[in-house]
């Protein structure tokens, strides 16, 4: 029969045929099948790296531009991100210094992050990729909104740049800080008969000698020197026009003259403890219209929101003035 087998035996000098056990059926089974999975195995890598068609070249060539891309978007959306956040925080400070509020919150966009993104797959990268072109056309629209608003609400003509020059916006003191604001507008205790009575301006601690600045562009209707130990002592009154009159009281010394005009952030003179003060500081006021206002709500400039905000809760102590 075709395929017996048949072994000699020396014993008997005959030749004998030879069984078929299981256990070598199973070995020949699985030598076959070791290497029928070898033999496809070995078809496969030859396939997947040696034979390659065009279609298999074209999506290996956009695999790799994606990954490179992905790292790239990765990088942008970082620097984005920063410059985003920043646009936001300037635009929340001239908010809250235009209209004295809070802007309201908007609702909050994840932003995807860089680790989001170099370990997304291709369908969550299309997903990032459309929620990031969602929200930056959500931003774009929302930026577009502001500066329409700021255009008709915020814009300033030619004719109207010397008020805005001439309203007293700036701290009038050298190196200012929030700690050098010592005593606010409204009740005080008096330094001296220890009794409350309306402090109508804000006293601003300083060294000796510092320089005392214009609080907006304007001219000099007084300079008072005076060697009495009460009252204002050595003092300049600014007047901005439109009623506002400025007033910079216990100066050391005066550096301008009377009728002379003056230019915001101009010096005027130096911090001095003359009259009526208990300390070197100088003593400043607003006056609207012959009426003492608090010139708290003129610190506008040079100030971001946090550091007006301390002022304002700085400034409402019920403490004692220097004056």
């Amino acid at each position: 029969m075709p395929g017996t087998k048949f072994r000699y035996n020396s014993e008997n000098l005959r030749f004998e045929r030879v069984k078929i056990s299981f256990f070598n059926v199973l070995i020949t089974f699985f030598s076959y099948l070791t290497f029928g999975v070898l033999f496809f195995i070995g078809l496969l890598l030859l396939q997947n790296y040696v034979c390659e068609t065009p279609e298999e070249n074209k999506l290996r060539s956009e695999n790799e531009a994606l990954k490179e891309h992905k790292v790239v978007l990765a990088g942008q959306l970082t620097q984005s991100n920063n410059q985003l956040d920043e646009l936001k925080k300037q635009d929340l400070d001239l908010y809250e210094k235009l209209f004295e509020t809070k802007l309201p919150q908007e609702t909050n966009h994840s932003a995807s992050n860089r680790e989001e993104i170099l370990l997304a797959g291709s369908g969550d990268f299309n997903g990032i990729i459309n929620d990031l072109n969602s929200r930056f056309k959500d931003l774009y629209t929302s930026a577009k909104r502001s500066n329409e608003f700021y255009h008709a609400k915020a814009s300033v003509k030619k004719e109207d740049l010397s008020t805005l020059f001439s309203i007293p916006s700036i701290v009038p003191v050298d190196n200012f800080d929030q700690s050098k604001l010592v005593s606010g507008f409204g009740t005080r205790i008096n330094p001296f008969h220890k009794g409350h009575y309306h402090h109508d301006g804000v006293d601003i601690a300083s060294a000796r000698g510092t320089s005392v600045l214009a609080a907006g562009h304007g001219v000099v209707v007084i300079t008072k020197r005076s060697d009495l130990l009460a009252g204002f002592g050595n003092y300049v009154e600014i007047d901005h026009g439109h009623g506002i009159i400025t007033r910079y009281s216990h100066l050391e010394e005066i550096t301008v003259r009377t009728g002379q005009k003056i230019k915001k952030g101009q010096t005027l003179g130096t911090v001095g403890s003359s009259g009526g003060s208990i300390a070197p500081h100088m003593h400043y006021e607003v006056i609207e219209k012959g009426v003492n206002i608090d010139p708290i709500k003129f610190f506008a400039e040079g100030l971001n929101a946090g550091q007006y905000q301390e002022l304002v809760n700085k400034s409402k102590k019920q403490n004692q003035s220097l004056d």
